[in-house]
């Protein structure tokens, strides 16, 4: 097998330039076609920082966030997520890259990866799939089935099958529900949880979402090999982009989470470039 930290690559060394000319031209084609792209793609980056309180002890989150969006407005459409923070004692960074592809006027899916270094309190590997499909003659519900996947380092599982629905009503405001089984492994944990949302989306001016969500937890790591498993949770949050110029502004966060074991209390602030 090639190791290619090497270099040891089967058609050639790139570093060494052995590249026949016919590799340069079909790059160059690539680029000719791609480049012209994303100099027309729009999009957004954003960053900030995050801080939540905790109870019972456990002491404090804090870090900071880089991401962004682009294609908005295509048929492609990516995004990522760049975090690095301090969570239970442990300092963790945390990257999601995922994308949304439109296959007909009235269906679209999505697609992310993410995965962790140093923790064992975020996953280690993690992967989202859904399905999307338009409905009504106006296409102003939205139905949403997806899986969501997640690997942690202290060896559990969790798998989680989900639906939301989406209405877009008159005078940019949005309803949401959505409900999702998941199952633990080892034991087999079983938990359900739902949500229900209402928000203000009028792109370059307010974007704001009061999200509810209620259920229980099969497993929620707080260090190596240890583990918060099979209880009652509740959350609620408060999501609000402000538009301050025709091209930027920021982003609020407030979240609040109760369980029988503790309480958590905090969010993050940033700003965001649209392009």
């Amino acid at each position: 097998m090639s190791d290619w930290r090497k270099g040891d690559w089967r058609k050639g060394d790139w570093r060494k330039g052995d590249w026949r000319k016919g590799d340069w031209r079909a790059l160059a084609v690539l680029l000719a076609v791609w480049l012209p792209g994303v100099a027309r793609a729009h999009g957004w980056v954003g960053m900030g920082g995050s801080y939540y309180r905790l109870t019972q002890g456990y002491g404090r989150f804090e870090g900071l966030y880089a991401k962004g969006v682009w294609g908005e407005g295509s048929g492609t459409v990516g995004d990522w997520e760049v975090d690095h923070g301090r969570m239970f004692g442990y300092e963790e960074s945390y990257g999601v890259v995922g994308v949304t592809q439109t296959f007909a006027p009235r269906w679209y899916g999505y697609l992310s990866l993410a995965g962790s270094t140093n923790s064992d309190v975020v996953p280690q590997g993690r992967v989202d799939a859904s399905l999307s499909y338009k409905a009504l003659p106006d296409k102003r519900l939205v139905v949403t089935g997806g899986y969501t996947g997640m690997r942690f380092r202290d060896g559990h599982d969790d798998r989680s099958a989900w639906t939301n629905l989406t209405a877009y009503l008159p005078g940019y405001w949005v309803a949401m529900a959505g409900h999702d089984w998941a199952t633990s492994n080892p034991g087999s944990v079983e938990a359900q949880r739902s949500f229900a949302a209402f928000g203000y989306d009028h792109s370059g001016q307010t974007e704001l979402t009061l999200r509810y969500g209620w259920g229980t937890e099969a497993y929620l790591p707080i260090g190596a090999h240890v583990a918060l498993v099979d209880f009652r949770s509740e959350t609620a949050s408060l999501t609000w982009r402000q538009w301050l110029g025709t091209d930027w502004g920021t982003d609020l966060f407030v979240e609040r989470f109760a369980s029988p074991y503790y309480r958590q209390t905090g969010g993050s602030i940033g700003v965001f470039y649209h392009f």
